[in-house]
């Protein structure tokens, strides 16, 4: 129920303080959870927010500029996840961010308030929110977002308090009265039942994955960290915890202090020995790293976050789900929320408003086994994204890219909204959206910014394609010319491999060529499949990135379509350096990708190397003779990469780590077995001598 407002003159403005204490009690007694908005200029919102700090202790206030004793600003209040206040302040005058809305909201216990401190949405001024600055100094034209979050806000039936300084009389809602979620022994029955569970899985003696996933608050981290105490006490034990940081698994580090961290890279580095390794937010770490641990440790537990601040799961769990035998793979859900209770307004308000859980529309029973008639199948470029008339669209996109890739947030759905830079084509069958492609303009620079570009001087916000074959790829001035990066490409799961995606590529030329540009492209997580489909689509190879992405944890690759003969002539450059250079980068900066990964790189580059007689005769002299590894690698590298590169055949893991990559003898793959070294060169030597009868 909303809040119902009486203009009487005589009355004087409502004083908050003492009709928060009653909000207060109802909440405590209902177990809800409340979301109260302060609209108004600032230094009365502030005045309000210091009445209310005086009557609450258990508070605080996450604000971009606070320096108060309870204050936290926004760049820390990620960390403090976990943690909890019985009144939470959102201080938004200097922007709205959705991801620190749903950090804010995480922080609310059961019988707590999440207070929004913002000016009215008529006089919002774009100027000064710092979440509408997309690329370099171009802002939201318009704040859409802004303007669709505030009207979810005022509906009637929305149960959202709103107070201004105009407010004479507010009707408190009446709260339906929860129930906390029964626990025992500090366990809810869906942590005990997965604890059971995974200790069962691991008695048992199986080797494989266990993945358990959890809405936010459910007490996945606590889960991880009971198991741990648990299994260190009853069985003793080495336990190792991993996660993207260690501020990610710092919860469950509060809950069992002696659990050992190691990073994933540090883990594959150094392989410390392990009965059982457990990565929490695995969502946050590329599919090729949790496949290289599982080859190193038999019993891995991953833990992910469904939804919330950091990006879904969801499209984590299709994808490595996908990737697993039945027999490899177990599955617990924590489903009962423990910091507030069933039912709670405030988590459903916020969940359909930021979409945290999107529902695509319901999928067909029966998918077609093939593809509807070219007719059936709309493709459209939405012209204004943020619109009203397009909102029904925008839930579906932002649906499709929450289940297709690892990591959609909410700030993603402000993007969508309001990024003048932002193309969103999308191919819709009647009203279903099922496929789009979101695209970005990038380039343009005057020659001094490209020069302070590519001596790493400057990087302009929001080029990151433009940026990376300026700074990285050494084509000093590439980021001259004008394109279009694909940020997105996601089709719907039952209309896949049939085209769909193909054709909204040729559109987003066809756009490209429209708007000026000179190239079209895309930067991506280095995976096997996807550079499958680009390969096929005529993108050429331009650039392999050394180190991981922060936001993949990947090494990623960059892929371009030439629009004109001068970016063709570019092409033709990058192509030539990643030729003389891969050999190295694949022992130095490339060493950790997997074997699937290397194979894709070295077809995707088509490498080729010309081995003359000296090199030929080492290579022969390794096979047929017994001439040491060491002695005969280089030339055996170039002969070894030309064969996968120029063939189709499944190249062995051993091959690749050890003849390709060179990597220590001692850090092979599992699949290496207990072998000496002298075994390791004789199995390489029986798998080089088929290489050279093709």
């Amino acid at each position: 129920m909303g809040c119902n407002f009486y203009q009487i003159n005589p009355m004087p403005a409502i004083d908050i303080k003492r009709w928060m204490s009653p909000l207060l009690a109802q909440l405590e007694e209902s177990r809800q959870r409340q979301l109260v908005s302060l609209q108004g200029p600032r230094e009365w919102c502030l005045e309000q927010l210091e009445s209310l700090f005086a009557l609450e202790p258990d508070r605080l206030l996450i604000a971009e500029r606070g320096k108060g004793e309870f204050d936290l600003p926004m760049r820390r209040a990620r960390g403090w996840l976990g943690s909890e206040a019985r009144l939470v302040a959102l201080d938004l005058f200097d922007g709205l961010d959705p991801d620190a809305l749903c950090i804010a909201a995480g922080l609310v216990r059961a019988g707590g308030i999440l207070l929004l401190l913002s000016p009215s949405p008529e006089r919002w001024d774009l100027t000064r929110d710092r979440y509408a600055r997309w690329q370099g100094q171009d802002r939201s034209p318009r704040a859409s977002f802004v303007d669709y979050f505030f009207a979810a806000v005022a509906e009637a039936d929305a149960g959202v308090i709103r107070l201004t300084p105009e407010t004479r009389v507010c009707q408190i809602p009446q709260q339906p009265k929860l129930t906390p979620t029964p626990m025992q022994r500090g366990l809810t029955a869906d942590q005990a039942d997965a604890l059971q569970r995974i200790e069962r899985w691991y008695a048992q003696g199986q080797h494989g994955v266990l993945l358990m996933s959890a809405e936010r608050g459910r007490g996945k981290s606590y889960c991880l960290g009971a198991l741990c105490a648990r299994l260190r006490t009853s069985r003793n034990l080495r336990i190792l915890l991993s996660a993207g940081s260690r501020r990610a698994a710092a919860r469950v580090m509060q809950v069992a202090p002696d659990t050992e961290f190691v990073a994933p890279d540090r883990l594959l580095l150094l392989r410390p020995p392990a009965d059982l390794v457990i990565i929490d937010e695995a969502a946050m770490i590329p599919l090729s790293l949790l496949h290289q641990i599982r080859e190193v440790y038999p019993r891995v537990v991953l833990a992910t976050t469904s939804g919330g601040y950091e990006g879904t799961g969801q499209g984590f769990m299709l994808r490595f789900v996908a990737s697993l035998q039945a027999h490899e793979l177990q599955q617990v859900g924590l489903t009962q929320p423990v910091r507030w209770c069933v039912g709670d307004a405030l988590e459903s308000w916020i969940d359909r408003v930021l979409m945290l859980n999107p529902a695509m529309p319901a999928a067909s029973p029966h998918p077609p086994k093939s593809l509807p008639a070219s007719e059936s199948i709309g493709y459209r470029l939405l012209a204004k994204p943020g619109a009203v008339a397009e909102r029904e669209t925008i839930r579906q996109v932002y649906a499709l890219l929450s289940s297709a890739h690892y990591r959609t947030r909410p700030s993603d759905l402000r993007m969508l909204m309001e990024n003048p830079a932002q193309r969103l084509f999308v191919a819709c069958i009647g009203e279903r959206v099922i496929g789009a492609v979101l695209l970005n303009l990038e380039g343009g620079f005057a020659a001094e910014l490209c020069h302070e570009v590519y001596l790493g001087r400057r990087r302009p916000r929001g080029h990151l394609l433009a940026q990376m074959l300026t700074a990285q790829a050494g084509i000093e001035n590439f980021a001259l010319e004008r394109g279009l990066r694909i940020v997105r490409i996601a089709v719907s799961e039952e209309y896949r491999r049939r085209g769909i995606a193909s054709r909204m590529l040729e559109r987003a030329k066809a756009l490209a060529l429209e708007s000026g540009c000179a190239w079209l492209g895309a930067s991506f997580a280095l995976e096997a499949e996807t550079t499958a489909f680009w390969r096929r689509n005529g993108f050429a190879l331009a650039h392999v990135s050394f180190a991981a992405g922060k936001s993949s944890g990947a090494h990623s690759i960059a892929v371009i379509c030439a629009l004109t003969p001068p970016v063709e002539a570019v092409i033709e450059r990058l192509q030539r350096r990643i030729g003389r250079q891969l050999r190295i980068w694949l022992t130095q900066y490339l060493q950790s990708l997997d074997a699937e990964q290397v194979t894709a790189l070295l077809r995707y580059s088509g490498y080729r190397a010309e081995l003359d007689a000296d090199e030929r005769a080492e290579v022969e002299a390794f096979v047929d003779g017994h001439r040491g590894f060491e002695f005969c690698f280089a030339s055996l590298q170039q002969f070894v990469m030309h064969a996968i590169a120029q063939s189709e055949i499944e190249a062995d893991r051993l091959l690749i780590e050890k003849a390709v990559q060179n990597r220590s003898w001692n850090h092979l793959s599992r699949g290496a077995g207990s072998d000496g070294r002298r075994q390791l060169q004789q199995r390489l030597r029986r798998l080089v001598e088929p290489l050279r009868k093709d």
